[in-house]
């Protein structure tokens, strides 16, 4: 199945000063952590991915909206926000959330695992990014109450292993 209208947005700004090194860049069984979530896209039919690299950003936040501005006049429905420093989310995370959004395609899907909320995270385009955020970042837009949130829950450990450092290989 693909999602011609889906466009993937991997926001890879950080300098990966806790990691030592851009987390775009660390290798992880023979391929890059962005890499690796390319291919993982790809396999789950989303053709349009954006790697946010190299963008002077404060937060994740900003990035995903300066690469969204970037995309227009580009029509998407939706976006699927997925931060590099999770690179070990399974391909069939990505194809229930994208499928979900076909059904609720208003809805912000967030996927859970023994009930907690990780990433990616699939936005509907429509979604005002530009609105106050209380600080919160993408979170408190996604919380503010102006489009229904699916709790998805998967059985992926993977959307809650987020490696900011070597160590977080081991977890």
């Amino acid at each position: 199945m693909l999602f011609p209208d889906i466009i993937a947005i991997v926001p890879a700004s950080g300098r990966g000063t806790r990691f030592g090194a851009p987390k775009s860049e660390i290798m992880i069984d023979g391929l890059t952590f962005a890499e690796r979530i390319e291919s993982t896209l790809r396999e789950d039919g989303i053709e349009q991915i954006r790697i946010a690299r190299d963008l002077d950003t404060p937060d994740m936040l900003a990035t995903v909206r300066e690469t969204i501005a970037d995309l227009k006049p580009r029509q998407a429905r939706s976006y699927l926000i997925w931060p590099v420093d999770h690179p070990d989310v399974l391909a069939q995370t990505v194809k229930t959330m994208c499928s979900m959004s076909l059904i609720m395609p208003l809805a912000i899907v967030c996927p859970s695992y023994k009930g907690k909320y990780g990433h990616p995270v699939l936005i509907p385009a429509s979604l005002n990014l530009n609105s106050g955020d209380q600080r919160r970042g993408l979170a408190g837009i996604i919380h503010s109450g102006d489009y229904t949130v699916v709790d998805l829950p998967v059985e992926d450990p993977g959307i809650l292993h987020n490696i900011n450092q070597p160590s977080d290989f081991e977890e």
